[in-house]
């Protein structure tokens, strides 16, 4: 009798100006991200939406950098942008060590590029070498820009590594819930029924749980009044940041399960899709 709770996420992209304005501003750190070697151990904890567009450029000609989503290839040095402004899709808090950093998702209008910089390489307003007379300090994001940085969003947060992208989801699903609580036997439960192939009753007496319970649905099966997909939900929250989205959809099901159960105890493990292609994780839920 094996139930596994597949939740495909039907998301399509981010919605933010760029794509994740992550800032590393480091509250205490003197790293040089721009000299150092790529290193993979930033690890995101926090995500801030814009509903505005805002002017930045480098504060020097030096070589700095921006970086991808998980901090570790260089994707264009900004020296060689010396009459670019670029614009902050959204904030990320990255902590490295015991350190946390400030990264916006920066883009350029101009030539297409983007990436997360670390936010006190940038300084507020509009480039002053750049020709371009029609550049704007502060942009609203009309609502087919914001829709585009909420797909680009999905697209982004789904990318992160399995681990990240769970704990972010699930911190938000936690504060979410009025009733259920978080069981780690039950967490690897989920985690065996979506990555072995292996029976619910197996599952179950390798974690040590009794008696849970496993559910299969899709994203759209979540709110049928208010969420039929990730385009509904925007259409009625209009936000960036597509994260909340996720924990919406994680945090519906989780409540409709732990109504149904004995304990009200909930486990769950998050698949991101590994192409990001698709932006549809799989979740597995498990309660007793």
């Amino acid at each position: 009798m094996k139930k596994l709770l597949l939740l495909a996420l039907v998301t399509f992209g981010v919605f933010t100006a760029t794509g994740f304005p992550v800032s590393a501003n480091s509250i205490s750190s003197t790293t040089n991200t721009t000299t150092a070697a790529a290193n993979p151990g930033y690890i995101w904890t926090r995500v801030l939406s814009r509903s505005t567009t805002v002017a930045y450029h480098a504060k020097s000609q030096s070589a700095v950098y921006l970086w991808n989503t998980t901090h570790t290839k260089r994707l264009h040095n900004l020296k060689n942008y010396p009459n670019t402004t670029w614009y902050v899709k959204n904030s990320v808090v990255m902590q490295h060590g015991s350190q946390r950093h400030v990264y916006y998702e920066v883009y350029n209008y101009g030539n297409g590029a983007d990436g997360f910089i670390w936010r006190n390489y940038l300084t507020k307003g509009i480039n002053p070498s750049q020709h371009a007379s029609a550049a704007k300090g502060l942009i609203k994001l009309s609502p087919q820009r914001s829709l585009q940085f909420f797909e680009d969003n999905l697209t982004t947060l789904a990318s992160l590594p399995q681990s990240q992208f769970q704990q972010l989801v699930m911190d938000q699903v936690a504060a979410k819930l009025t009733q259920g609580v978080a069981d780690t036997k039950l967490d690897t439960m989920a985690k065996l029924l979506a990555t072995e192939d292996i029976s619910t009753r197996d599952a179950a007496a390798k974690a040590g749980v009794a008696n849970p319970k496993s559910t299969s649905f899709t994203v759209k099966q979540v709110d049928p009044k208010t969420m039929t997909g990730y385009y509904s939900y925007w259409s009625k929250y209009r936000t960036t940041n597509a994260l909340k989205y996720y924990a919406a959809v994680v945090a519906s099901h989780v409540t409709g399960l732990t109504a149904n159960s004995v304990n009200g105890h909930y486990g769950v493990f998050i698949v991101p899709d590994a192409t990001a292609k698709t932006w549809k994780p799989q979740l597995t839920i498990v309660t007793d």
